[in-house]
């Protein structure tokens, strides 16, 4: 039965002509038939083509891009090529350097979808792969045919129907020898474990009625995880403050979910910060450091720190003692742009200078790290508070929110947890 590629592609993008694409292609069956399916569709001049060399198999990587580059050519396509250049032959270190790829020659092209050709039985490895190392209900909703600039329109084909239309359609393709050997964790459960699920599967139905079972099966698990997504966002909106240096939430609030819950609400922040994927274990890791209130706790991209009663969730690269607050007069006003602050003040301008902290600073005799800790000013914060201090001696007249005879906080925008 042939694939009907069309219909799928148009029910995960109803308005597929009207955008440009980048096809992953190695040259296998899989992605050959992809490109073949794309270019029936899609006009040549709206794909390009993105191969990666992994630079492995003794020369056959490079084998496989002459290939997939001479098809490109025939077909009219745009063809880019990258040499792996990183020494990290992980399957992790591999997937990451070739996404990377990917997403450049998007930019590159401005292109709006990159298309892999990931099917039904990547879709099974991927699940059983997860099952092993313990990953939570999300995450056995694996992939999505359409998740963000990524589409995989063949997800819920099996691989038999790709093969059955390359041999139909007569499409040249490559062997990857190394799918051959149960060398990585994939090709162990591909080699290994799902010969032996599907002799089993004869008991129920066949093969071809088990796999249609597993896709709804994934069709199932992705409905449940967006409902909860959207539940949980919905008790997280409230609860939640975002800034462009970092997400904050109260120690009470992330306290008031369950374990599970937490991890999934540390998942949502992390997406709406816009870091990577982080993995089942670092999830555990910043939850566990948490539950045993450590102050501070980092993984890949990221940190957690607990202070003054609030969590907060940062890149891990950003230093926000880096950040220089600018201030301005504007019609009598001081105004910081960044802070959406406007304050005015009946003190000589001459003498005083709007600033932030800076070390060693004290205010009303003591350092102002002293003032700090007595109003509760977490430590994501206290390089945000603004200041107005002497300019002969630097010594500090107002700190941010006290009280002041002679100065009038007429605006604030920064969502202060010394606020609250």
């Amino acid at each position: 039965m042939a694939i009907p590629f069309k219909k799928i592609l148009a029910e995960i993008l109803p308005n597929y002509l009207n955008h440009k694409y980048v096809v992953a292609v190695s040259g296998g069956v899989d992605s050959m038939v992809l490109l073949n399916f794309m270019t029936s569709l899609v006009p040549a001049n709206q794909i390009v083509v993105a191969h990666f060399d992994h630079r492995t198999r003794d020369g056959e990587s490079r084998r496989d891009a002459e290939f997939v580059q001479k098809e490109a050519q025939q077909m009219g396509l745009v063809f880019e090529l990258w040499s792996r250049e990183r020494d990290d032959l992980s399957e992790n270190g591999l997937r990451n350097e070739r996404r990377h790829f990917l997403e450049n020659i998007s930019i590159k092209h401005r292109c709006d979808y990159i298309v892999l050709a990931h099917h039904l039985q990547d879709q099974l490895e991927t699940f059983l792969m997860r099952l092993f190392r313990g990953t939570g209900m999300d995450g056995l909703a694996v992939m999505e045919p359409k998740q963000g600039l990524w589409l995989r329109p063949l997800l819920g084909v099996s691989r038999e129907s790709i093969q059955s239309e390359a041999h139909d359609r007569k499409i040249a393709y490559r062997v990857d020898s190394s799918n051959l050997v149960p060398q990585n964790f994939r090709t162990a459960i591909r080699l290994n474990l799902l010969p032996e699920m599907e002799k089993l599967s004869q008991r129920y139905g066949g093969k071809e009625k088990w796999l249609q079972r597993l896709e709804n099966l994934f069709t199932d698990l992705r409905e449940i995880k967006k409902e909860n997504q959207r539940r949980l966002s919905k008790k997280l909106d409230s609860k939640l403050v975002y800034t462009e240096f970092w997400a904050r939430i109260s120690r009470e609030n992330l306290g008031s979910f369950s374990q599970s819950e937490r991890r999934k609400v540390i998942r949502v922040i992390v997406s709406r910060l816009g870091i990577k994927t982080l993995s089942a274990v670092e999830v555990t890791r910043l939850e566990k450091a948490f539950s045993e209130k450590r102050k501070k706790c980092s993984v890949t991209g990221l940190e957690m720190v607990d202070s003054c009663g609030f969590v907060y969730f940062r890149r891990q690269k950003r230093n926000d003692c880096e950040v220089k607050l600018v201030y301005c007069t504007e019609n009598s006003a001081t105004v910081c742009e960044l802070l959406g602050l406007q304050v005015s003040s009946d003190l000589p301008a001459e003498d005083f200078q709007w600033r932030q902290v800076l070390p060693g600073d004290r205010y009303r005799g003591k350092k102002i790290k002293e003032y700090f800790l007595k109003k509760r000013v977490p430590l994501c914060e206290r390089n945000f508070v603004p200041v107005l201090a002497r300019k002969e001696s630097q010594d500090i007249e107002w700190v941010f929110p006290e009280p002041h005879p002679k100065i009038k906080l007429e605006r604030v925008d920064f969502p202060f947890a010394i606020n609250k």
